[in-house]
């Protein structure tokens, strides 16, 4: 029986984190086992007695020696027994002379480990819902109770291999891992004096000094390539003599050892075969208390048992035998939700209503929810339909849901429109209210509002069209439009190149910024420099040129015509790099990170160092040619052309020095097999999403804000356009740093997109967490996982409704 499992340490390490192993009593390491005993035991006893509140009687579980060609000949096995490195395993009076002698029930599969396999390694396979949990549930609780009397004093502990990774960690490793994270007190530093062969806390010396008997679960739950990896790693020293049981289903186990060409699946193990329920005690189960009329009810099916019929071979498994009793039951426990009268099971048995085993099988897994949630259960099956078809049409079937990849569920136009609308909200707020204060400072009574609010409206904007991929026609009438309606004196023809001006950066921009983000990729994150300066380049030259031009054709009556080109070199600088910028965010949108971060890496970036000093003597070369082109406002001689150079080298410097740091910043993956609870990664990743949005908003707003100083200044914009643009750019930064390296922005983004337009609860996790503890799902390291294979594969067939 699988879908109410017993689940593997992950499922009761919240109930025992708190538990401590007493460092006074762990004088050596035989005490320090035997207090991990006591807290295995309690573990496992809280989660039977969770299993238990169905009010179902045991399920009856019988087995018999493998007959499949990868495991020893019995004579050869006895023989590796007898010649077993330290010394004969057991007894050998005890093993028998055949394999038949391996066969049994229930809880005798104990006294089969224990006595009868010869080298005390064992393989527990089945077909899915034979029932293999609740034999290693029998086979712990015998061990657990035997401990005292046990020559070894190993403790059994269960170990789940789903999150295992053999390329990036050892057996040994993994254990000892999974063994610190369920029970905290293992953590301790081991007693003192005690050989413990250099090891860093009692977890890894109980490990090394061979107090743990592993149980290995959730082989089958491994991805498909790295299953014969993991069977290899188990074969391999120091585990290839180690007394340990695997449990796998017989399909998934047969083909890893097909796969990794193996002889023998593991070395110096029997194997048992579960076998199908028998009739007599499948018919004990569905009845319960005989008698009564609860028995009487299920008299149809009974007969129905031990035959070919399709409700026979459907209830020949543990797994439909439960499912036919929690459903056919359910409506009568105390804690059903909405009870009602319970469904006649003499319905499986109509004429003609299923017509093959299939069908039953179908009928029973659809009849799991509704006997689990009640009147809930429409909205929890369309949850959990919708997650089941992410997991067979997004992840090729694989079992894990990751909350990090559920972003496959929002549709990537609607989250770039969703970003662009709050990213070009806040530009324009920050614009706004930037341009407004200084303005205010700078030229007191005369800041004009309605100027500050166009500004804002402008870049909000360029930046909210940009990031949602509008095109370039769209954003340069949008851009346009605002223009025109913004406060200005300047002559009709001058408003006109500019709008002209405003239409060829952008048409002349997205090509460019589109080739310069796929031509500098190798660059990281220090690509965000070169769509910077890329865009400063354009909108410089195009500005320049355009205005120049105009000048010539229609003449101003100004000092100095040519003011009007210093001018529109600065605008159109400033309008090319916040394009870039918009550009960048729209480019990290599409390429943002599809892993949880974790902690902050830093390593000094050459190519931000180098983009950053680049983007500054660049700035600068087009703010001295601002300052040529505006002799009357800062002239043209020497002194002039050395202060701006003095300040242009300065800037670089500090430029570039943020810029290897700034964009040496990353945000590591943390390691998911390590990391316990979906809770604890989603914390983890929001954590490093806000400290990635502060440092990248403060490396932002010293590259950008200081490179664009000088142009600014030159251009007369003084204060007032350095603290505007510096404030924009931190605002980018900020959001860039977010989008590129975490998950947690697009986390909340599904989320709320699945509540308003899919009916999911606005608390996904909780949800998740919710079904947990229902016995439909079960957490597995970081991720979730369904119980049972089939009831995912079989959600992922329905309809959504």
């Amino acid at each position: 029986m699988t879908l109410p499992t017993l689940a593997p340490l992950y499922l009761s390490w919240k109930a025992f984190a708190h538990d401590r192993l007493d460092a006074g009593r762990a004088s050596d390491l035989e005490s320090a086992a035997r207090d991990l005993a006591d807290l295995v035991r309690r573990q496992w006893e809280a989660e039977t007695q969770a299993r238990g509140l169905d009010g179902l009687a045991p399920m009856p579980v019988t087995w018999a020696a493998a007959g499949f060609d990868f495991v020893h000949d019995w004579s050869n096995l006895r023989s590796i027994a007898t010649e077993w490195p330290g010394g004969r395993p057991g007894d050998s009076a005890g093993w028998p002379s055949t394999p038949a002698g391996l066969a049994g029930r229930d809880g005798e599969i104990g006294k089969v480990f224990s006595d009868r396999t010869p080298a005390r390694r064992l393989l527990l396979l089945g077909e899915p819902g034979a029932g293999k949990t609740t034999l290693l549930n029998r086979l712990l609780s015998h061990l657990l109770d035997s401990w005292d009397a046990a020559p070894e004093k190993r403790v059994p502990v269960l170990f789940n291999l789903g999150s295992w990774h053999p390329n990036d960690t050892t057996l040994s490793h993994l254990m000892v891992r999974q063994l610190r994270q369920s029970y905290p007190g293992l953590t301790a530093l081991p007693p003192a004096g005690v050989a413990t062969h250099g090891a860093a806390d009692l977890a890894e010396a109980l490990l090394t000094g061979q107090r743990i008997l592993p149980i290995l679960d959730g082989f089958d739950e491994l991805p498909v390539g790295l299953r014969a990896k993991v069977l290899a790693a188990v074969n391999d020293d120091p585990w290839i003599t180690a007394p340990l049981v695997l449990s796998s289903r017989l399909a998934e186990f047969r083909e890893a050892v097909h796969a990794a060409d193996l002889a023998i699946g593991v070395y110096g193990a029997a194997g048992i075969t579960i076998l199908p329920m028998d009739a007599a005690d499948a018919a004990r189960y569905l009845r319960g208390r005989p008698g009564t009329a609860e028995a009487r009810r299920w008299e149809p099916v009974v007969a129905e048992l031990g035959t070919r019929s399709p409700v026979g071979q459907a209830l020949s498994t543990p797994l439909g035998l439960f499912l036919a009793r929690r459903f056919y039951r359910s409506s009568l426990e105390p804690g059903y939700p909405g009870r009602t009268l319970p469904p006649d099971p003499a319905g499986l048995c109509q004429d003609g209503r299923f017509r093959t085993r299939d069908e039953v099988d179908e009928h029973l897994l659809g009849s799991f929810l509704p006997s689990v949630y009640g009147t809930d259960a429409p909205q929890a099956h369309r949850v959990l339909t919708r997650i089941a078809r992410h997991l067979e049409h997004d992840q090729g079937g694989a079992p894990d849901i990751a909350w990090w990849r559920l972003r496959a569920l929002l549709p990537t136009r609607r989250a770039a429109r969703f970003v662009a609308f709050v990213l070009g909200g806040a530009v324009l707020v920050t614009a706004t209210v930037t341009a407004g204060a200084t303005a205010s400072l700078t030229y007191g009574a005369q800041g004009d509002i309605l100027y500050c609010l166009s500004l804002g409206l402008y870049f909000g904007l360029l930046t909210a069209l940009t990031v949602a991929g509008a095109r370039p026609a769209l954003v340069a009438i949008a851009c346009a439009l605002v223009t025109l309606v913004a406060p200005s004196d300047g002559p009709v023809l001058w408003t006109c190149g500019d709008l002209a001006g405003i239409a060829i950066v952008v048409f002349l921009g997205f090509p460019a910024l589109r080739r310069t983000a796929a031509r500098f990729r190798s660059l990281g994150s220090a690509r965000i420099l070169a769509l910077g300066l890329t865009g400063a380049l354009i909108g410089a030259m195009t500005q320049g040129v355009l205005t120049y031009v105009v000048v010539t054709i229609q003449p101003v009556d100004w000092d100095n015509p040519l003011a009007l080109t210093g001018e529109a070199l600065e605008s159109g600088a400033r309008l090319g790099l916040f394009l870039g910028l918009s550009y960048a965010a729209r480019v990290s949108l599409r390429e943002a990170a599809a892993t949880p971060g974790g902690r902050l890496a830093w390593a000094w970036s050459r190519s931000g160092c180098l983009a950053a000093l680049l983007l500054s003597l660049v700035l600068t070369g087009i703010a001295a040619c601002v300052s040529a082109a505006m002799p009357s406002q800062w002239g043209a001689d020497a002194s002039t052309w050395t202060v701006i150079a003095e300040i242009g080298l300065s800037i670089a410097l500090v430029t570039g020095l943020a810029g290897g740091i700034g964009f040496g910043l990353s945000v590591q993956t943390p390691d998911l097999a390590t990391v316990v609870g979906p809770e604890t990664v989603l914390r983890q990743d929001r954590e490093a999403t806000g400290t990635m949005t502060l440092m990248t908003g403060g490396v932002f707003l010293v590259v950008f804000g200081l490179s664009v100083a000088p142009l600014t200044l030159t251009g007369g914009s003084g204060i007032f356009g350095v603290a505007t643009f510096a404030c924009l750019y931190a605002l980018l930064g900020a959001m860039l740093g977010a989008l590129r390296q975490t998950s947690y922005i697009f986390f909340v983004l599904t989320q709320s997109h699945l509540a308003r337009y899919e009916g999911f609860p606005p608390d996904l996790m909780a949800f998740l967490d919710d079904a947990r503890s229902r016995g439909i799902l079960r957490q597995v390291g970081p991720v979730h996982q369904f119980r049972h294979i089939d009831l995912q594969r079989h959600l992922a067939r329905q309809s959504l409704r």
